[in-house]
């Protein structure tokens, strides 16, 4: 779509078979709405509150519908099951083929034989590039069934994590690339700590566990004289340091912390947080966002942070999921207050989860 034209319309006139040309961003630089988004059933007297006063969407032109099959990626997004859509099905294609690649250049970087930056940066917008919106990446990555558990995965799915962030906090270029690849390269030094212990499904010995945090200063040790950005170098050093000197492998606190270590760090918690583990199931999102919210204000970047969260409960607006009393909802509208407590929308009836003590998510369909 990168060559039908676009054109700048008022809030007030948008009509639903609208496509979004450019993401619709909050003034404190939140996604509102994706790009490709198509308008239907948008709560536009919501976008207004938020200060929203023009969209930029794609011209209705002879060559459109050849790009973009409106009524198929409708049909598409209204696919209750996220296995069933045809977009999906070509993510996890791409993403398999990736996880290969991605396994062989950790294997040379352990040998020696350096960083192919391009290549591993190229993996990660190859697979952004497979689908029509970009927040749908994150509903895709929780619907890998079976998907490999071993370093590469995490390393892969951190990264795409990195890249979205990235964007929204407005990293282009080579500081979106050099984010990117940090992401990916955050734990190559697991690959020289023994798979027994990486894989170990029962709790870790402290003598274990002493052992795997050695992954952050492996993995440094593997790239400190290559001739790659320092900040890419950084990121895999520091990206368990936390900001009131708790972390490893150096304790350092806020000032000392690379501020790409700062971004890893939390791409790092989310992803290892909402996927299946050996030793425990994928945590709802929804919760780990209440974690964040509760717990890691001390020990993590406040801003940073509040970016994160922010922005990743926006892209699950829309999303169809289990309260804890079993009852399907939708996902409606986002309480800033309270992020991990949205208004969801069960059959006709509203209903404001930061208003129910005891109801809550507790999985995204």
């Amino acid at each position: 779509m990168s060559n039908l034209k676009t054109k700048k319309v008022n809030i007030n006139d948008i009509k639903p078979n609208m496509i979004l040309a450019k993401d619709v961003i909050s003034s404190c630089g939140t996604v509102i709405l994706a790009k490709n988004t198509m308008l239907s059933d948008i709560n536009y007297n919501k976008l207004k509150e938020l200060g929203i006063k023009n969209i930029t969407i794609f011209e209705k032109d002879k060559d459109i519908k050849n790009s973009f099959d409106e009524d198929a990626l409708l049909k598409n997004k209204q696919c209750k099951t996220i296995e069933d859509r045809k977009e999906f099905k070509e993510f996890k294609k791409t993403y398999e083929q990736k996880i290969e690649k991605l396994e062989n250049q950790f294997i040379a970087i352990g040998k020696g034989v350096g960083v192919e930056i391009d290549s591993l940066y190229s993996m990660v917008i190859d697979i952004i590039d497979s689908v029509n919106c970009k927040n749908d990446v994150f509903a895709y990555l929780a619907n890998l069934k079976n998907q490999d558990i071993h370093t590469y995965a995490h390393c892969l799915n951190v990264s795409l994590i990195c890249n979205l962030f990235g964007l929204w906090l407005g990293y282009e270029g080579e500081d979106l690339k050099n984010l990117t690849v940090a992401g990916i390269l955050h734990d190559v030094g697991k690959t020289q700590i023994d798979e027994s212990i990486i894989k170990k499904p029962e709790k870790l010995t402290d003598t274990e566990y002493d052992h795997i945090k050695k992954h952050a200063y492996l993995g440094y040790n593997l790239v400190k004289d290559l001739n790659i950005p320092e900040e890419i170098k950084l990121g895999i050093l520091m990206h368990h340091e936390k900001i009131d000197g708790s972390g490893y492998p150096l304790g350092l606190t806020d000032d000392r912390i690379s501020r790409t270590a700062k971004i890893v760090a939390i791409c790092d918690i989310y992803e290892a947080m909402t996927a299946d583990r050996v030793y425990r199931p994928k945590i709802c999102p929804f919760e780990v966002i209440r974690n964040f919210e509760q717990n890691s204000y001390d020990l993590l970047d406040t801003q940073i942070l509040l970016a994160f969260l922010q922005n990743i409960v926006y892209t699950y607006v829309g999303s169809q999921v289990i309260l804890s009393d079993n009852r399907e909802a939708e996902v409606v509208f986002i309480n800033q207050a309270h992020l991990s407590k949205p208004i969801v929308k069960v059959d006709k009836t509203f209903i404001d989860l930061s208003q129910e003590k005891d109801l809550y998510i507790k999985h995204i369909l």
